[in-house]
């Protein structure tokens, strides 16, 4: 069974309001979780879609598990501990379990990216938020 979705029909959830963590302007949207495609599949990670408007940060924070994102729209500063690097449409960013990180948006337009997780232990961190 081949699951397929559009990224822009899936409910889009304020970071910020959802997940109480410092964000202005950011929203997420679970595009695979551990339930998706049921006891077929494996979920060894998940994939979200984040779109963060002009403005628009998510401070620096750390976790468990790793991170990865892909940029497909606009260009964002990378914060926290020190990093300082910029991204852009194209570029992809790998950040490793318990490295702090954030994001600003930089210029006057939006940005997006794609973000794949890591699920660690029985995948409580890759659970999606319901539609």
């Amino acid at each position: 069974m081949v699951i397929i979705k559009n990224v822009t029909e899936l409910k889009a959830y304020d970071v910020k309001q959802t997940y109480g963590i410092e964000a202005e302007g950011v929203t997420i949207r679970w595009i695979s979780e551990r339930g998706t495609g049921g006891p077929d599949y494996l979920h060894n990670f998940a994939l979200r879609h984040f779109t963060l408007e002009a403005g628009g940060y998510i401070a620096p924070h750390r976790h468990a598990w790793e991170q990865e994102v892909a940029v497909t729209k606009g260009k964002l500063l990378i914060t926290g501990r020190g990093q300082g690097r910029i991204i852009k449409e194209e570029d992809v960013a790998y950040f490793s379990a318990d490295e702090e990180h954030g994001f600003k948006v930089l210029g006057d337009k939006p940005s997006e990216f794609y973000c794949i997780i890591g699920c660690i232990g029985k995948g409580e961190n890759c659970i999606g938020l319901p539609e």
